[in-house]
């Protein structure tokens, strides 16, 4: 009996040592997955102070998409980071001079100001909220007028975007002098988007230089052609729409491609995908693209469906330091179409005048005239000939106009009108227009007969009536009107709010040279609504004094 009570305590006794070995082992591999976790973190934070404020860029676009999408690396000093940024995803609910001087310009010297520059995660954030935000006040305000959508617009403008545009105006971004260019590309359903930037970095001389800023605007589900025209020639206009397939990721496609995932990784494509119920035009989508612009030194805008000449960025570097008053200097021709060798014609877009539309539904706008009013500059010069206008498919500029003149983000639904607000505002701020000697792009001119989307057939969906767009666009094109210079009565006075903001931004006419000036120098009567072109323009030569 004795023994058998020994025989019970030793057992204990050894279960009670089995159990404090194990208990010790694992206390011992918690507190060295501490320890390793710890040295992780530090590491971590060690890294992410030498990137900075870079990161990886991949957003959703718009909380109606439902499909992933690539990385898009932001550039950084080393390796790339690989964090990513995406909205939430929910299921679509179908809601819908040379100067008098003569001499060149010499900038004053900027300002020391404080560092509170945006990232570009915060931009884009900043940008996909507001999105949101107008979605959603546009599907409460569907049946209303169109000077309660105006109104509704505002609010959230009010609380979403002026307090990031006050920022962005006060921090002030330096400008960079290292010969970079940002080529703003706003991308309506464009299938041929992903040529394009192939088309940028192949033939550029110097693509690490090169920043594609686009706003990728795609439909995804739910999807619809454009109006086609089905009748045959000859017989009476039948038109109609039709189902579509998603839209095609020009950008992932880019991104996927032996030439383009180079430059995606390095940063040199940022991308702001919307859905297309969101578009609200060409020139409001031109000012979220200008948001992608980080300091390179020259600014680019181009449609999302051009082919570029080869080392077109050099070229565009030689000419643009070429005009007198660069850096106040801005750049404009329509391009050529996609002919046999348009690279070695002479350029023949010059932009010397124009007419005034003589249609009610384009708000009796001017329009610059197609093939420009000015004649092919045959002979290399010493340095680019004068011009007048500025055309929104292709104009390249100095950066820093960005800060004297920066982008309206209230002309939502306005197509028409952009191209003389563009030189309106460029002429009072002191920018000279000049016209490049050579075509660095050639562009595809589309008919109404292709049938490809609109926006404005988007916005008519998004509100349930033909139509919507152009009631909203006529009162709202009152806001360029009146800066340019029209004496028609403003439908509605609350769009001219906003124009100029003590605190921020001035989204009107600059103090440099007078409305006046610009209208006699360009030839434009806006009371007779008639316009001349000057002799000088088309014979090249300078304008007089």
């Amino acid at each position: 009996t004795m023994a058998a009570r020994r025989k019970a305590r030793e057992a204990r006794r050894q279960r009670r040592t089995r159990c404090c070995r194990w208990c010790c082992i694992r206390l011992a591999v918690v507190a060295l997955g501490s320890v390793f976790s710890s040295v992780l973190l530090v590491l971590s934070h060690m890294e992410s102070v030498q990137h900075g404020k870079s990161f990886a860029v991949s957003h959703a676009g718009s909380v109606h998409h439902a499909k992933k999408e690539p990385e898009v690396f932001e550039k950084t000093a080393r390796k790339p980071v690989t964090s990513l940024l995406r909205g939430s995803i929910e299921k679509d609910d179908d809601r819908p001079p040379r100067h008098a001087t003569g001499e060149r310009y010499v900038p004053p010297p900027q300002e020391e100001v404080k560092n509170d520059l945006p990232s570009l995660q915060e931009i884009v954030s900043t940008l996909r909220n507001f999105l949101d935000e107008v979605h959603r006040a546009f599907g409460r305000a569907k049946r209303k007028t169109r000077e309660e959508v105006w109104a509704a617009y505002v609010a959230v403008a009010e609380t979403h975007l002026l307090p990031f545009e006050r920022r962005v105006h006060k921090s002030k971004r330096p400008v960079r002098d290292d010969g970079s260019i940002f080529v703003s590309i706003a991308a309506y359903r464009d299938h041929m988007l992903a040529n394009t930037l192939t088309e940028l970095f192949t033939h550029a001389a110097k693509p690490e230089s090169i920043i594609a800023g686009v706003v990728q605007q795609n439909c995804v589900v739910k999807c619809k052609t454009g109006v086609q025209v089905v009748s045959k020639p000859g017989e009476p206009v039948r038109t109609k729409v039709s189902d579509a397939p998603p839209d095609a990721d020009g950008v992932a496609e880019f991104c996927a491609s032996a030439v383009g995932q180079p430059h995606c990784r390095a940063g040199r494509v940022r991308v702001l995908r919307v859905n297309e119920t969101e578009s609200l035009g060409p020139a409001f989508a031109r000012y979220l693209a200008s948001k992608l612009w980080l300091g390179e030194q020259f600014y680019v805008q181009i449609d999302a469906h051009m082919w570029a000449r080869e080392a077109w960025d050099d070229e565009l570097r030689s000419e643009m330091t070429a005009t007198p008053s660069y850096p106040r200097s801005v750049m404009s021709a329509y391009p050529p179409g996609p002919s046999n060798g348009w690279q070695s014609m002479a350029p023949s877009g010059k932009l010397c005048s124009g007419t005034f539309s003589t249609s009610p539904v384009e708000a009796h706008i001017f329009r610059l005239g197609g093939g420009g009013g000015g004649r092919n500059i045959a002979a290399p010069a010493p340095e680019p000939p004068r011009s007048i206008f500025v055309g929104a498919g292709f104009f390249t500029a100095h950066s820093s106009f960005l800060q004297v003149a920066p982008f309206d983000p209230f002309l939502p639904f306005v197509f028409m009108g952009e191209e003389i607000m563009l030189t309106t505002r460029f002429y009072t701020n002191g920018f000279d227009v000049y016209s490049p000697r050579v075509n660095f792009f050639a562009h595809q001119y589309r008919p109404g007969r292709l049938g490809l989307p609109k926006f404005w057939e988007s916005q008519d969906r998004a509100f349930g009536s033909g139509g919507s767009n152009t009631r909203f666009m006529l009162m709202i094109v009152d806001r360029v009107k009146h800066m340019v210079g029209y004496e028609s009565p403003v439908k509605n006075p609350d769009v001219l709010n906003h124009v100029s903001d003590k605190d921020g931004p001035n989204y009107g006419l600059g103090s440099h040279r007078s409305l006046q000036e610009f209208l006699q120098f360009a030839g434009l009567d806006m009371v007779a609504m008639t316009a001349r072109s000057p002799s000088w323009c088309a014979r090249n030569d300078y304008p007089p004094n």
